[in-house]
């Protein structure tokens, strides 16, 4: 029993961090976002720690996703700083990714399971109709869906090419474009209706279409800074 509670505690404790980094990563693109922090700034942990209101250790980790993310690199003496995303950096990434999901979801038509694709239905639509665009499971029922499509596509080099390019556009989720939030859930679901149906084609066209809609949602943001 006294094991059981010690499992349960560092749980607890592992579940707290992660929220926390969760936090500190969300904060840390609202002030890149806001210009609050400016490309080639560098991050002082003490000082975005006491600005954050947290540990620096959830700090650290919500840092390591934003430099796997490209988001801030390493210069010189290892500082960490922000880094200048252009729009062309934008653009030349959402461009890859129209190209490869669009032959991701061909490929994957007909290999994943009927009852994962009505999972994934299903938790569209309850997170449409929630119409919360912050609620944290939509950053991971968007993962489930573009993943289960790499995975299924039946090429690792494509479905991890595809995941790199997604992390570099993540800064411009649902939070940030709540706008896009019921359009997005519909995009997704005629995605999986299109997987459900068999029909490659449609999935391929229906996957192309969501990605010309974020590019030119993303344009659109870009024009208001």
């Amino acid at each position: 029993m006294r094991a059981e509670k010690m499992d349960a505690g560092v749980d607890g404790e592992r579940q707290s961090s992660r929220g926390l980094s969760a936090q500190a990563y969300e904060t840390i693109l609202d002030m890149i976002m806001s210009k609050e922090l400016r490309p080639g700034d560098i991050i002082q942990e003490r000082r975005l720690a006491e600005r954050v209101g947290i540990s620096r250790t959830p700090l650290r980790e919500a840092l390591h996703r934003l430099e796997g993310e490209r988001v801030l690199e390493r210069r010189g003496e290892a500082k960490l700083t922000v880094r200048e995303i252009t729009i062309q950096d934008l653009m030349e990434a959402l461009h890859i990714r129209r190209l490869l999901e669009s032959e991701a979801a061909a490929r994957a038509t007909g290999h994943i399971p009927a009852e994962v694709l009505d999972d994934l239905a299903h938790r569209l639509h309850a997170l449409r109709d929630g119409g919360d665009p912050t609620v944290p499971d939509h950053h991971q029922i968007d993962d489930d869906l573009h993943g289960t499509i790499a995975e299924a596509s039946g090429n690792r080099l494509m479905g991890e090419i595809i995941a790199d390019l997604r992390r570099k556009t993540r800064m411009f989720s649902m939070k940030r474009m709540p706008e896009r939030f019921p359009a997005i859930c519909q995009e997704h679901l005629e995605i999986v209706e299109a997987l459900k149906g068999g029909d490659p084609d449609r999935a391929a066209k229906a996957a192309t279409q969501h990605l010309d809609n974020v590019k030119q949602s993303i344009l659109s943001k870009l024009a208001d800074f």
